[in-house]
């Protein structure tokens, strides 16, 4: 039996391991093969290990088949697609029915299409991998992430995080260096301090927030200021558009790394610096692309990811929901284009905008709220519409009201934006079937 604690403890060691064992070099003719020989057995190990859960083994039995019938990525169209309903509810039967067994797992909830959280599991050995996958994202364009400097915001979606922490003794040495800039999703601080804070660490390698990224070049080609270039930069927990994408190149230079990857996943595919292509992670990912009904291939269509070293817990044929334009080279996956849904977003007159992550922060940590949509019709007004969990008295509405709006208009820092909110038995889904959790109907400010 696995022991998590144990692994919790030296899952620093376990990065360092599983880093060495990921593909650092970019996919070509010359290491192809060998990716596809890795790719193919992991997809039969994943699926024998699926067979071990009774949620696989019902989709197992609907498919009439079994783990010998998945020996490559073209096999797994075979298998159910996993849609984020599906996953949401067996996440959480699993918390419910095992609590102890996930003591020492790390638990990242994620955006949720009706408003409520996604929790996705991940063992110690599993949230390790996620980390070094990471850093082979960053290394396959030619960056040492053991030699150079990395700055970054930090990840304090769940957390408040110490942006003023010292080095640890290793950093010190000049091994895994990397500075947090001041800017949080909990604490903002002016544009100006951010430029400072990167003219004066000069990291090689910056990645932050796409709109973080796009206020700061925005900022600088304004008031004509000087900015360090780094010899690489991401965008990252956003889809980058064609005016992001030429605003960031002018300002910061030609070295943007494009990665893509969701939460639940882990960065899956990646244009380094001069491609006009991505190539997939396709040693540790499947990214197979579906036609419009989901019952089989396209080369144009859903990406639907299985991340292939996340076995403890596994996630087969994940429905991203965002669009591809796939082709096969050498015997495996490349993308010539990314299509993903727009970030949803509430613009404000000043011409910033509060985007999903930053409303989930409040949002998405209302257990009395089990669904929730915000309508921006105008520029200076937001309705929100709640749907209240069943098991919560109607009496406590009042004080989960004022709650969500204390914490939504200390979020918007916009003085002339008004807050409205209506209590509803369901929120109507979108005429294509899905239901947004923002909707603005106005055009963001130039």
């Amino acid at each position: 039996m696995t022991d998590y604690k144990r692994d919790q403890k030296l899952e620093q060691l376990l990065i360092l391991k599983f880093y060495a064992e990921l593909e650092r070099k970019p996919a070509c003719a010359a290491n192809a093969k060998s990716i596809k020989r890795r790719q193919d057995a992991r997809v039969h190990d994943i699926m024998l290990r699926a067979a071990e859960y009774p949620f696989y083994q019902e989709r197992f039995k609907q498919t009439g088949t079994t783990p010998d019938d998945y020996h490559c990525a073209d096999d797994l169209y075979k298998f159910p697609v996993l849609t984020k309903d599906d996953l949401r509810e067996w996440m959480d039967d699993e918390l419910e029915r095992y609590p102890e067994k996930y003591e020492d797992w790390h638990v990242s909830p994620t955006s949720g299409s009706t408003g409520r959280p996604l929790r996705v599991l991940q063992s110690p050995r599993e949230h390790a991998l996620w980390a070094a996958n990471w850093l082979r994202t960053m290394r396959v364009g030619g960056f040492n992430p053991f030699t150079g400097k990395t700055m970054c915001r930090p990840n304090s979606l769940h957390a408040r995080v110490d942006t003023s922490k010292a080095d640890s003794p290793v950093q010190k040495l000049g091994i895994l260096r990397r500075k947090y800039m001041s800017d949080t999703i909990w604490e903002r601080v002016e544009t100006q301090t951010l430029v400072d804070e990167i003219n004066a660490y000069e990291p090689d390698y910056l990645y932050n927030h796409k709109n973080v990224l796009v206020r700061i070049a925005k900022y600088v080609k304004e008031n004509d200021l000087y900015i360090w270039k780094p010899k690489f930069y991401s965008p990252v927990s956003e889809m980058l558009d064609e005016p992001s994408n030429a605003l960031l190149r002018e300002v910061f230079g030609p070295g943007l790394l494009n990665a893509y990857g969701l939460a639940e996943t882990g960065t899956c595919v990646v244009s380094i610096p001069g491609n006009d292509y991505f190539q997939v992670h396709n040693d540790s990912h499947v990214v197979n692309t579906y036609n419009d009904d989901l019952t089989g291939p396209d080369p144009c269509g859903m990406a639907v990811i299985t991340p292939l070293l996340k076995t403890d817990l596994p996630l087969i044929n994940y429905a991203s929901l965002d669009y591809m334009e796939s082709y096969k080279e050498h015997g495996i996956t490349f993308v010539k284009k990314i299509q993903g849904r727009m970030n949803d977003a509430i613009f404000h007159s000043n011409g910033s905008m509060t985007e999903w992550a930053n409303i989930s922060v409040v949002m998405n940590y209302t257990p009395e709220v089990v669904s929730y949509r915000l309508i921006q019709e105008e520029l200076t007004h937001v309705h929100l519409l709640l749907v209240r969990n069943p098991d919560v008295e109607e009496a406590k509405q009042p004080e989960i009201e004022e709650r969500l709006y204390k914490g939504l208009m200390e979020l918007f820092s916009d003085d002339k934006m008004s807050l409205t909110i209506e209590w509803v038995d369901d929120i109507p889904a979108d005429p294509n079937g899905k239901l947004r959790v923002i909707i603005s109907k106005v055009k963001r400010p130039s």
